[in-house]
């Protein structure tokens, strides 16, 4: 072997060694792994506020916020316990696969930390399904201070489900539906069947922190309800709506679905009942099949101004008394009663947003788009400035039915 030879393999056998020496500590595994059995899961958080004296927080004097403090109530997994198959069946038995846990604190890692202290696995949100927080709290002082910890989390998935509660949060973690061993699942598969079933928006945590850093559009939040003599139910009553991060009203079921059309969500699944024409004792139940709108938006004496188009195909859901819908006039009118009312409940609902100062549907992020020299020069780019203008602004909805099926009855 020549000598140049002899320095071209040395070279190559230095080289192979520094890509060792450099690549090998990138290869470590998973040197910050915790066992399965070794992690506090957490499923479900439910916030309330603590009304009194506040909790003595362990993160130091300086731990305040804009509330007197939190209570915290943790839903955790049990290892061994979380049924594994659609049987229901676990080696836990009929023991129960979670572990409700409360404390308190000045602040929601205040909160946490306490938490901690109470466990001796450490806390994992990896597998965080609900956060449910007392309507109280988002009436009052906001989101600002609670979602800056889930936010500034990393373990906190954007698809876990944000809720609002009508009545205390803990509630929620305590319910014990029939239907599932675990509350939290339970709650998270009720609002997934909403969103398929078209009664309500999707909207996880990340939609929210999205509609948040949007200038033009205001969050809104799914809004629940623990019911029944054993609270062993639970409820879906509407939407909250937020002006910023603060809750400032109520949308019903009703509304929701309004929203939900101008939005141009297209899954539809609700029924509405009107009466039979030629015999207003009885009735006729018109259930939505999807839904399709498109908003215009064009300016006005120099402001902006919209017109909603909505097409929506249905079918009858249910007829009762003896009158025959076998004939093309009574159908027609029952298409035009329906489109009446569906435009007049879509003009309702925008006035009584407008009344809130809050702009849900996204209207503000259109203007942006369209008419970008209007939005720098009068709404300067502001959130507040779109808000109090979307209270001021013109909108007409046209509303179109169509009755596509009349189910397997001929009558």
């Amino acid at each position: 072997m020549s000598y140049s030879n002899w320095l071209a393999v040395i070279k190559q056998k230095w080289i192979f060694v520094c890509i060792c020496i450099i690549t090998f500590p990138l290869l470590t595994g998973c040197w910050d792994r915790i066992e399965i059995e070794d992690r506090g899961t957490i499923l479900g958080l439910a916030i309330d506020p603590i009304e009194g004296e506040a909790p003595k927080g362990i993160t130091g004097p300086n731990a305040k916020s804009n509330s007197p403090g939190y209570q915290l109530t943790a839903q955790i997994a049990i290892p061994g316990r979380i049924p594994l198959g659609p049987t229901g069946s676990s080696g836990g038995g009929d023991q129960r696969p979670v572990w409700v846990v409360e404390t308190s604190g000045k602040t929601i890692d205040d909160a946490m930390n306490k938490l901690q202290q109470q466990l001796a696995d450490k806390i994992f949100l990896g597998q965080l399904r609900v956060i449910t927080i007392n309507q109280k709290i988002a009436r009052s002082v906001g989101m600002s201070d609670i979602q800056d910890y889930f936010r500034r989390n990393a373990e906190i998935r954007r698809l876990c489900w944000f809720l609002i509660s009508d009545g205390d949060a803990s509630n929620a973690m305590e319910a014990a539906p029939k239907l599932e061993r675990v509350p939290t699942l339970y709650l998270s598969s009720t609002m997934e069947h909403a969103v398929a079933l078209g009664k309500m928006p999707n909207v996880f945590l990340g939609n929210y922190w999205s509609a948040l850093s949007a200038k033009g559009i205001d969050p809104v939040l799914p809004l629940i309800k623990v019911i029944g003599s054993a609270n062993d139910q639970i409820e879906t009553e509407g939407l909250a709506v937020f002006q910023a991060e603060r809750m400032v009203g109520i949308l019903n079921a009703t509304e929701a679905i309004q929203l939900m059309e101008l939005k141009n969500v297209h899954r539809a699944g609700y029924g509405t009942a009107y009466p039979m024409p030629g015999d207003p004792e009885h009735s006729v139940i018109v259930t939505s099949i999807s839904r399709r709108t498109k908003i215009k938006c064009q300016m006005i004496n120099g402001q902006p101004s919209f017109e909603g188009y909505t097409v929506i195909p249905c079918r009858i859901e249910e007829k009762t008394g003896s009158g025959s819908l076998n004939n093309a006039r009574v159908i027609k009118q029952i298409e035009d009663e329906d489109s009446k009312a569906l435009t007049d409940g879509q003009m309702k609902l925008v006035r009584k947003l407008q009344g809130l100062h809050a702009d849900p549907f996204g209207f503000g992020e259109i203007v942006r788009g369209e008419h970008s020299e209007y939005w720098k020069n009068k709404i300067k780019d502001s959130h507040a400035r779109w808000d109090k203008q979307f209270s001021k602004i013109s909108f007409h909805a046209h509303v179109k039915i169509f009755i596509q099926r009349a189910g397997m009855s001929a009558k």
